[in-house]
């Protein structure tokens, strides 16, 4: 028999631009039940606006998933890619998060925290220095997906998004999807990091950058996840 339980999810992204049209679709075709809180089909989606950044999106995780409790979650988001052969545009979901920035300069090189030895990289729920979604929320299995990393500060030198790239061998970089993995994963709640990407990482040139194709992409996605039928 078919499971028609209404499904409760959390969906969060790190500011409200990112998911704006999908508000919208929200609005128009979904029962406002309460704040940020809609209803349609067997979806009940409730909205979290982290801020900018992993403490902001830290602190707003614990502090929703401390008091309530959830089906799912998903983080929406735009992304930068270090593979251009990804088109921009093209939405992923995640399957693993890494520390890009997490460490030490050591002269002219960098020690990441798992190398400093301040953090063992199979801690859990680290393994081999990854968090990673083997289980992915039901709804995106359908996705392409990919290996991301975090940073405070967004690769926009030469050098930086070398050693990053050797380094991890992640094809996008986000500044929140850390956060949303180690949430996800110590509540053991099934997730999904839904990443549209809107530029390459290279020297830092906003003109050859797409945000808006990537927005719209990446709400597309989301009304294909939560579709009403």
């Amino acid at each position: 028999m078919k499971d028609i339980r209404m499904k409760k999810v959390l969906l969060c992204a790190a500011t409200k631009a990112e998911i704006e049209p999908f508000l919208a679709y929200l609005e128009t075709h979904f029962r406002q039940e309460e704040q940020d809180c809609f209803e349609g089909g067997t979806w009940q989606i409730h909205i979290l606006i982290t801020g900018v950044g992993m403490m902001a999106s830290a602190y707003a995780l614990s502090a929703r998933l401390a008091v309530q409790a959830y089906d799912a979650a998903v983080q929406a988001g735009i992304a930068g890619s270090f593979d251009s052969s990804i088109p921009l545009g093209t939405v992923l979901g995640v399957r693993s998060e890494q520390y890009g920035d997490l460490g030490a300069e050591d002269r002219d090189g960098y020690i990441d925290i798992f190398d400093l030895g301040f953090l063992a990289a199979d801690t859990a729920p680290f393994t081999q220095g990854r968090l990673i979604n083997e289980h992915p929320f039901a709804a995106g299995e359908d996705l392409p997906f990919a290996d991301a990393l975090s940073v405070n500060t967004v690769s926009g030198q030469t050098a930086t998004i070398e050693r990053r790239r050797k380094a991890y061998g992640a094809q996008l970089e986000s500044m929140e999807g850390i956060s949303f993995h180690y949430a996800c994963l110590q509540h053991q709640l099934p997730f999904l990091q839904l990443r549209a990407v809107s530029n390459y990482v290279t020297p830092r040139n906003r003109a050859e950058w797409n945000i808006g194709l990537a927005i719209g992409n990446l709400n597309q996605s989301l009304q294909q996840l939560f579709a009403l039928s």
